[in-house]
């Protein structure tokens, strides 16, 4: 028996991948590899991390965006120069090989936990 696959009937189901957090002077950045297997994409709409006071998402120019969309079938690469998530106001210093969880917020899956080591 065959059983269908995610894109076969139609899910969103995005997998997080090789995730990082970059230390930089006024923060970290949050690198990670977003692979969306389901039929149908969603939209990124906000990052929290116990570690961070605030969170920004950053479109490919470097911007600040509201939202990401993250199409279905894809794989969206969070790196310098392109989307990317910004932590502020960190509540400690970092260490580096030490492991944070990042939270992602997604309109359709909700809340997606990314493991990220720190460099």
């Amino acid at each position: 028996m065959t059983y269908p696959a995610i894109t076969d009937i139609g899910g969103t189901r995005i997998r997080p991948e090789n995730g990082r957090l970059v230390r930089q002077p006024d923060g970290a950045a949050l690198y990670v590899d977003l692979h969306s297997t389901g039929k149908y994409g969603d939209v990124l709409v906000a990052a929290r991390a116990p570690i961070a006071g605030g969170a920004m998402l950053v479109g490919a120019g470097g911007a600040p965006v509201p939202r990401l969309e993250v199409p279905g079938a894809a794989l969206l690469l969070f790196r310098p120069g392109g989307p990317n998530v910004r932590l502020s106001e960190l509540t400690r210093a970092l260490t580096p090989g030490e492991v944070v969880i990042v939270t992602l917020v997604f309109e359709k899956i909700g809340h997606l936990g990314v493991v990220s080591v720190v460099e």
